[in-house]
């Protein structure tokens, strides 16, 4: 899931993950010497699998893992059982789950058949018919809580300011979900990958898709820079001399100044293209 799912990690990204399971049928424990109920056997599995990908070696930990993304996030099981997530995506899941879903890749399997099984239950989900006025409502909610936890005015804060990676992602996950039950084509993990379909199936227009793609691929180049040399909040006046000097060449400006003033207007013309599309963020819709 997550960045992982979209081939978009950058230095500093954790592992977005969900475990899926299906036992053998008629299986009720595990064969070993200490027999495990089937849910507690994978959920020991996932904490180890868990353990494995975080922990500190002689060069610093590997990653930070996350699996909050699974059905019911933290209330939930660290594993999931495949019939209880097909179940939960269909009855219980709520739209920014579906939003998250749209970069969900099968990433390793125990087999060629349970990946293609997963698959196909995901485009499935994804290619459901959506009330694009309900799904509009949806994304906007979920941008306006994001905004009122998040918000900020800073042009460096490229993932959160209005105009930010937030809005294209948004964008791109909004209109997949409209338009893959007819157009199932458009879903893409990766938020480039979804742009440039949906121009391709002309259910985004040219012009607009040449604006979010510009800007993603600015905001990218950036945030590889920022993740790799800093840690923290950037702050130009504190930030070293070379660090800068990548962020100019990485951004295509003669210098920071222009950089930031081009970071502006770029940011302003995104979160007008958001509003276009999916309409305008109140503060008040968050709940």
């Amino acid at each position: 899931m997550g960045k992982l799912g979209g081939r978009e990690m950058t230095a500093s990204s954790d592992l977005d993950l969900i475990l899926l399971y299906e036992a053998p049928e008629g299986a009720k424990q595990s064969d070993g010497k200490r027999p495990l109920a089937i849910s507690q056997y994978y959920i020991r599995l996932t904490q180890r699998l868990v353990t494995a990908l975080s922990a500190p070696t002689a060069e610093g930990s590997l990653y930070e893992v996350d699996f909050r993304l699974r059905p019911s996030g933290n209330a939930g099981p660290l594993a999931t059982n495949l019939a209880g997530f097909i179940s939960y995506q269909k009855k219980d899941a709520w739209t920014w789950e579906h939003m998250a879903l749209t970069r969900a890749r099968v990433i390793a399997s125990s087999s060629p058949e349970f990946s293609d099984k997963i698959n196909g239950y995901l485009r499935d989900t994804l290619a459901a018919e959506r009330d694009r006025a309900k799904l509009a409502d949806d994304v906007r909610s979920m941008r306006a809580r994001i905004e009122k936890e998040k918000g900020t005015k800073d042009v460096w804060d490229l993932k959160q300011v209005a105009g930010g990676l937030v809005d294209i992602e948004f964008t791109a996950q909004f209109l997949q979900l409209v338009h893959a039950h007819k157009n199932p084509e458009v879903l893409a993990q990766g938020t480039e990958d979804a742009l440039e379909k949906l121009r391709d199936a002309q259910l985004l227009a040219g012009g607009d898709a040449d604006l979010l793609l510009q800007a993603l691929r600015l905001y990218q180049r950036l945030t590889q820079v920022l993740r790799m040399a800093m840690s923290g909040k950037f702050v130009p006046a504190d930030a070293p001399r070379g660090v800068l000097d990548l962020l100019t060449r990485a951004g295509g400006a003669p210098n920071l100044q222009h950089l930031e003033l081009e970071l502006a207007d770029i940011q302003k013309s995104v979160r007008e293209k958001f509003e276009e599309i999916v309409g305008k963020v109140e503060m008040g819709e968050g709940k």
